[in-house]
């Protein structure tokens, strides 16, 4: 019995690990195959960098490949959502630059210091970031920018995450995602209703 706990516990942190690799970059592929960024928070994508900047380096400093690699990956597909956000005049280009470098050197400063404090602060950080853009697409009725595979995807990827922290019963696995998980379905509910909002009306035009 504890061998197949163990084996569960495994399985579920490769698929939560894999997840949060990959869900993100089918906004990137939504964004730049469809030419838009309507519906997407600026802020949220700041937000992201700051949090998986910080998970980024303290992974690092940690020796943890894992969490340092997948918040990198992570990194790297928001930033190409900013450039993007950046080239369609949603997002000022100086706003994202001082944002890189700040949350980049205060990252290495305060891991220096402290990693505790530092593990803690990604976690405030990267447990609020999906808040943004909740709250862009609750006023917003165009959502064409925004992927329904990625919010998809970040709902399994907070279930698999919750299930894996129930079972090291770890609360600060669990608890980001007692946010992520509803702000994923209101999401992901509001890009289906806006499309067939978006149908009905063309519909009606023609």
């Amino acid at each position: 019995m504890h061998n197949a706990w163990v084996a569960l516990q495994n399985v579920l942190g490769i698929v939560a690990s894999t997840l949060s690799m990959l869900f993100i970059w089918p906004q990137v592929i939504h964004v730049y195959h469809r030419n838009t960024v309507e519906g997407l928070s600026p802020t949220g994508a700041l937000q992201g960098i700051c949090g998986s900047t910080l998970w980024s380096v303290y992974g690092l400093s940690q020796g943890d490949v894992a969490v340092g690699g997948s918040n990198f990956l992570i990194v790297l597909a928001i930033a190409l959502l900013a450039r993007a956000m950046v080239k369609h005049g949603t997002l000022p280009a100086s706003r994202l630059y001082v944002t890189v470098f700040a949350i980049t050197a205060f990252a290495f400063v305060c891991v220096s210091i402290s990693p505790g404090v530092t593990g803690f602060i990604a976690f405030v950080v990267g447990a609020s970031s999906v808040l943004p853009q909740t709250f862009t697409s609750a006023k917003s009725d165009d959502l064409s920018g925004v992927s329904l595979p990625t919010y998809v995807l970040l709902f399994f990827t907070a279930v698999a995450w919750s299930a894996y922290g129930v079972i090291v019963k770890d609360a600060l696995v669990v608890l980001p995602n007692v946010v992520v998980i509803p702000c994923a379905i209101f999401i992901g509910a509001k890009i289906i209703r806006t499309r067939k909002a978006n149908v009905s009306t063309l519909v009606d035009v023609a």
